[in-house]
């Protein structure tokens, strides 16, 4: 399933410019961030969702992205997680924590994303994982996920 926040028009100018696209993130993020402290859902999960959808943008075709780009995709990821949950759609929730905690964990399974400190990223993101779960009453579901993210984080930091 993929969640679309941005328009063609939008999509394919942000793909002509890395640097654009990452001014665009920082300014959207910021404006979700703030409509979410104002506890403005709709306004942040249009800003949050751009911003998350954005940082796949910026990764695609890109099967080894640097810290950097993985972390936009985790905040905004997580950020969007918690603005469905507010908004009471547990299902886009669950699948944006997934979305962040997969392509970390397919950065780990590469040789070059194996050099890269994102132990403190993986950790960050089971814990959200195992939060919605055991809120959700399902821990037990989480149960693979959890000991593949344990032995890849013991092979990449052992």
């Amino acid at each position: 399933m993929s969640i679309r926040f941005l328009c063609d028009v939008h999509r394919e100018q942000l793909q002509q410019s890395q640097a654009i696209a990452c001014q665009r993130w920082y300014e959207w993020m910021e404006a979700g961030r703030e409509a979410y402290s104002r506890r403005d859902w709709l306004p942040a999960l249009r800003f949050l969702g751009c911003c998350f959808e954005l940082s796949e943008l910026m990764m695609k075709g890109n099967h080894q992205p640097d810290v950097p780009e993985l972390d936009r995709h985790m905040i905004s990821g997580h950020y969007l997680a918690e603005c469905f949950a507010r908004c009471g759609e547990s299902d886009l929730q669950r699948h944006c924590l997934l979305a962040v905690h997969y392509r970390l964990l397919q950065a780990l399974r590469n040789a070059r994303g194996r050099r890269l400190p994102l132990k403190h990223n993986v950790d960050i993101s089971l814990q959200m994982l195992e939060r919605y779960y055991r809120d959700a009453g399902c821990l037990d579901e989480l149960t693979h996920c959890r000991r593949e993210s344990k032995r890849l984080l013991a092979r990449c930091y052992h």
